[in-house]
């Protein structure tokens, strides 16, 4: 984990191979040579990951919001998973390319293959720029499938 914070990784349940929050850089920042550093590898690399269906991105900070990871994600054999994402992020993702992506408001529901998926509210808050401080949502996600419910909370205060 980068920060010390925030619980993230793989859920395998209801037929789907779930990531939160993905984050495999070596820095969570804008620049390669400055910022916080990975404490600890990622448990999983991404070349020894199962194909992934289903990404929840809770928010646009830079230890939750990792470009290299999604990019690779997005380009893994089989095709690009489905990101589910908070408000205002499907535009950054589909500037990289990224195009299999569900934009949810608060409390909006989603189904993917038999799995509910709602984003939730967390006190928390948005900025990946200068300028863009809380020009998107942030949220947790409940998902409740056939074998196992789940909650992420991203980051909340």
């Amino acid at each position: 984990d980068i920060g010390g914070h925030g619980q993230r990784g793989l859920a395998q349940f209801g037929g789907l191979n779930l990531l939160t929050d993905p984050h495999c850089s070596h820095r969570a920042s804008p620049f390669s040579f400055s910022g916080p550093q990975r404490a600890q590898p990622p448990a999983i690399a991404l070349d020894q990951m199962p194909r992934i269906d289903v990404v929840l991105l809770s928010h646009n900070h830079y230890d939750h919001l990792d470009g290299p990871t999604v990019r690779a994600l997005a380009q893994q054999a089989g095709g690009s998973p489905l990101f589910v994402v908070p408000l205002g992020l499907k535009t950054w993702l589909a500037r990289r390319g990224i195009t299999q992506v569900a934009e949810l408001d608060w409390w909006q529901p989603l189904q993917v293959q038999g799995v509910d998926i709602t984003l939730t509210p967390v006190r928390h808050w948005s900025s990946r720029a200068l300028g863009d401080r809380m020009a998107s949502l942030w949220g947790g996600f409940a998902v409740l499938g056939p074998d196992l419910h789940l909650y992420f909370g991203g980051d909340t205060g």
